[in-house]
């Protein structure tokens, strides 16, 4: 018996990818929905599947684009705090959803939506578009062996020809605009987002890049699991894009625009124009410090993809739904962090270029 998978927001970047690759799976019936009819319609026709219109801001439209659904998979974000009006839905109706939210406030405030998920005896998981899942299950894998862990770096890269979405621009200049909480010198501080620039060396085929700290679910969730310190730093691959984000950074800072997310439809068009040059990669690398037997104790890991960043991206939500059709899962609502092992992540990864290196 199939199970219906609906993707909202699956005329995107991200969600017509996670269609893409759904639709392969044996058992599954994809179904894409947003309010975009025409955009839906055009790729309902590419892909072959059915599209839905639906606003999930109208109760009578999502309810009836839930009907015979098993699971959600929700990519039309922004999603804003306290705005779980779909998830809490799926929970009504029975139906398991993930989403790819990658604010740190966001993915934490689903755990209030537990009792009810446990009621409709589904999972309910947010934060699958933030690479918080790589995160976890890279520092999950190098944890064990020592006895404390003081403090964690984690350093992430996405090729410049990595296909980006409006919303992706936009979420990352919105975190510009977010102080980020960093472990420097022993003692957690706080800074402006996009600041603390440093050179980092990440797993060919990047090298060493320049990144800056930023907000990101790893400080608080990993710093929680592990009791320990953590320095979350990002970037653009391509210099020039980096500086501009900087700069932009720069003037918020100095009060001189407001919003720097209001500029990006602007540097989408900038990025995709440029979207030739760099590389269709992604890249992540966590260190963990701390101690073993009274000593100082390191290891690393890290990920590489070396190309078609945008599948490995998904990932985490495609093999989410995976298991749920295979009958796993926890009833409850989740952030992405403890939901997905390193076994769940590496299936995935069988039919991908992705390099694992664990030191």
């Amino acid at each position: 018996m199939t199970k219906k998978i609906l993707i909202l927001g699956g005329y995107g970047t991200c969600g017509r990818r996670i269609a893409e690759i759904l639709m392969q799976e044996p058992g599954a019936e994809c179904v894409i929905g947003g309010r975009d009819a025409a955009r839906g319609q055009l790729v309902s026709a590419t892909l072959g599947i059915p599209f839905v219109t639906v606003d999930i801001q109208r109760q009578a439209s999502l309810n009836a684009a839930l009907d015979g659904i098993f699971a959600v998979v929700n990519t039309c974000g922004p999603f804003r705090p306290h705005d779980y009006v779909v998830a809490e839905r799926c929970a009504r109706r029975g139906v398991h959803y993930v989403d790819m939210a990658d604010e740190t406030s966001y993915i934490l405030g689903i755990q209030g939506l537990s009792g009810r998920a446990v009621e409709g005896h589904v999972s309910l998981v947010s934060g699958a578009g933030s690479g918080l899942v790589f995160s976890s299950v890279l520092a999950a894998a190098i944890a064990p062996g020592f006895d404390t862990i003081t403090d964690i770096e984690i350093a992430a890269l996405s090729g410049n020809r990595n296909p980006r979405g409006l919303a992706s621009m936009q979420a990352l200049l919105a975190a510009q605009a977010r102080r980020a909480r960093i472990f420097e010198g022993g003692a957690w501080q706080e800074v402006p987002g996009y600041t603390r620039g440093r050179t980092v060396a990440l797993p060919e085929p990047f090298g060493r890049h320049r990144l800056y700290v930023a907000d990101a679910p790893e400080i608080e969730i990993l710093g929680k699991r592990y009791g320990a310190g953590v320095t979350y730093r990002t970037g653009l691959e391509l210099a020039v894009l980096n500086r501009v984000h900087a700069w932009l950074g720069s003037l918020n800072r100095l009060g001189v625009i407001a919003d720097p997310a209001r500029y990006a439809r602007g540097l989408h068009a900038v990025q995709k124009g440029l979207r030739r040059f760099g590389k269709a990669a992604f890249g992540l690398r966590v260190v963990l410090r701390g101690e073993r037997g009274g000593q100082p104790f390191m290891r690393n890991a890290a990920l590489v993809v070396c190309e078609d960043g945008l599948s490995t991206l998904c990932s985490p939500a495609v093999a989410l739904v995976r298991k749920w059709m295979a009958g796993g899962g926890e009833p409850g609502a989740f952030p992405c962090s403890g939901v997905l092992t390193l076994a769940d992540m590496t299936r995935e990864w069988a039919t991908q270029q992705v390099v694992l290196q664990l030191s």
